[in-house]
């Protein structure tokens, strides 16, 4: 990488680190984050997920994200934070190794200018989900084995498959990508293939060490959260539904007004290949990764367009690879010229798409369901429930941050989707309600106070008019209205008839 490359690299990093920042702090709240923010606070709980409570993924990040609350403290601004460092580390890798592999700045600050203005990666990666800890994980190993030489350090294979290995263990589908990177390792040039392959292997044993105790403390209940529930959650099974998938890929690669991003990146990696340009491995095994995580993405059932975000580093790395390549192989002027302004109107036309995506990607949806109004309701929660207490929320996000202990059962808010499935014997091993319990645990009044709102905002039980009947079918009243949430209570008080008839 050229001097001034690296001088860049500082302001570069700050001015993504900076607007990934804003983006993680403006970002409407995405409902799969209520869970994976719970599961990181019992995590720092000295609680273990399968073994202790529900959770539907690889079990890497809420360790990740329960240290990192160890140093920054417990709140959504805080894990939102760490998102957007994760997001700027994998920028900053996604710009040193364009310009390790093209010694070109402008090839470096034009794949950084793709990666911000990816609407997958600004809508998806700066926010507590798995993609961003994943891909950067995936990408470390990525770069490491198109570096390596047959004179390199046998550790240096090791150390790609560690990072693999947390790859896979923040986000499970990954490892359909090994078979690849097998391969690529297997066909390197020198004699030491099953040496090589053996040192990968070796880190990646260590890299999934955290899936392997758990397994081992749990393998019923980690399978069933791993697999057996997304076999279950639909009508279609763990794979199926194929010609819903079809849209979704007819979407993504044109149809849909993200896809039309994904759909620019993948043309030029594939006419740039069809046309001879291409001779840098780094680009090839960037391509191959892409594909396999997009095939990856498709399995689950049903599948959704954000899973395909993961791919979009590796086909900027690689898009920008091959046009430096094609640049460098022509000799006529006028081609150049050509050239020049055609990359130039593709470059304009990917920022422009992202632009138009920005707002309504960020803000527009249920734009009351912010950062700042979900964590008065956890302090909401607090100011009427002693440390401790048992809160069932509906929703697991309302309670993170707060003081108070989630109702047994109600770790994650998609274990109720699927409660009816299970003998009572399983939902009791897997640490889920079904319907019929939540209704029962009620009816006892069991759980003091209950937090029911924004129930349209995510995929997962009961609705919020009929959690609002069942309430006050048994005695529940709505004691705090926070924005768009309501804190129920259990008959400690008389009813307070026009709450109840301002939360229908």
């Amino acid at each position: 990488m050229s001097r001034l490359c690296w001088l860049l690299f500082i302001p570069v990093g700050l001015v993504e680190g900076g607007f990934f920042w804003f983006v993680s702090q403006h970002h409407y709240i995405d409902g799969d984050e209520g869970f994976y923010l719970l599961a990181s606070q019992l995590v720092q709980q000295h609680k273990k997920p399968y073994v202790d409570f529900f959770y539907t993924q690889a079990p890497l990040l809420p360790y990740a994200y329960a240290m990192w609350f160890k140093i920054a403290g417990i709140s959504w601004f805080a894990a939102r934070k760490f998102a957007a460092i994760q997001t700027a580390i994998l920028a900053g890798l996604v710009y040193e190794q364009v310009c390790h592999d093209t010694r070109k700045c402008l090839a470096g600050l034009s794949a950084v200018l793709l990666f911000a203005s990816s609407t997958l990666i600004f809508a998806w990666f700066p926010i507590v989900k798995t993609f961003a800890l994943a891909t950067l994980f995936l990408f470390i190993a990525y770069v490491i084995l198109v570096r390596v030489t047959p004179s390199s350090a046998g550790r240096w294979y090791a150390t790609a498959g560690f990072f693999w290995g947390l790859s896979v263990t923040t986000r499970a589908y990954f490892l359909m990508t090994g078979p690849l990177l097998l391969y690529w390792i297997f066909s390197q040039p020198n004699g030491r293939r099953f040496s090589r392959i053996l040192r990968f292997v070796g880190g990646l044993i260590v890299g999934v060490t955290p899936s392997l105790v758990l397994f081992l403390a749990a393998p019923d209940a980690y399978w069933f959260d791993n697999l057996g529930y997304h076999a279950i959650r639909s009508n279609y099974g763990l794979v199926g539904a194929w010609p819903y998938k079809v849209k979704i890929v007819l979407s993504l690669f044109g149809g849909h007004v993200t896809g039309l991003q994904v759909s620019l990146l993948t043309l030029i990696c594939v006419i740039l290949i069809l046309v001879r340009r291409a001779k840098r491995d780094a680009a090839l095994l960037a391509i191959l990764t892409a594909f396999f995580l997009g095939f990856a993405s498709i399995l689950p059932t049903p599948p959704y367009i954000q899973y395909f975000s993961v791919m979009v580093p590796f086909l900027i790395t690689a898009a920008v690879c091959l046009a430096c390549d094609y640049f460098a192989a022509l000799r006529n002027r006028l081609a150049i010229i050509a050239a020049t302004v055609l990359s130039v109107v593709l470059l304009s036309s990917f920022v422009a798409v992202g632009v138009q995506n920005f707002r309504p990607s960020l803000f527009t949806p249920q734009s009351s369901w912010t950062l700042k109004e979900v964590t008065a309701v956890s302090r909401a929660v607090d100011e009427m429930t002693t440390p401790g207490e048992e809160v069932a929320s509906f929703w697991p996000g309302y309670i993170f941050s707060s003081t108070a202990s989630p109702y047994p059962g109600m770790e994650n808010n998609f274990g109720v989707w699927v409660g009816y499935k299970l003998s009572a014997r399983k939902r009791q091993k897997y640490h889920i309600l079904a319907e019929t319990e939540l209704v029962a645990a009620f009816a006892r009044r069991g759980p003091p106070f209950v937090v029911v709102g924004n129930q349209e905002s995510w995929s997962g039980g009961p609705d919020y008019s009929a959690c609002v009947r069942m309430l006050d079918a048994n005695g529940y009243f709505p004691a705090r209205a926070v924005g768009n949430t309501w804190i129920f209570e259990c008959c400690t008080r008389p009813q307070a008839p026009d709450l109840l008839r301002a939360a229908h």
